[in-house]
């Protein structure tokens, strides 16, 4: 990563460092400077995994209240509330 300064308001900022003149830089240093923007902005606590154990999914949990358990209510929240359900009968 390599600090960066704004010109208009000498704000400071990482980037991935280019190992090309116009490269993006590695996934490393993309994933790390993305890690740092989102504690910067505060959003880092709302990327989760999901609760599934038969799951490997990570997500950005957008509900308003931050609680989100499941990376998808269609398939691993429905899965979830259908074993607690069907546990309830036996």
């Amino acid at each position: 990563l390599v600090v960066t300064v704004d010109a208009a308001d000498g704000a400071a900022g990482l980037a991935p460092a280019c190992s090309a003149p116009g490269g993006e830089g590695s996934l490393t240093a993309r994933v790390a400077a993305a890690v740092a923007q989102a504690l910067v902005d505060g959003t880092w606590s709302r990327f989760k995994a999901c609760e599934a154990p038969d799951c490997h999914w990570a997500y950005y949990d957008r509900s308003p209240a931050g609680r989100g358990r499941w990376c998808s209510m269609q398939v691993c929240g429905a899965r979830a509330k259908m074993r607690r359900y069907r546990a309830k009968d036996s």
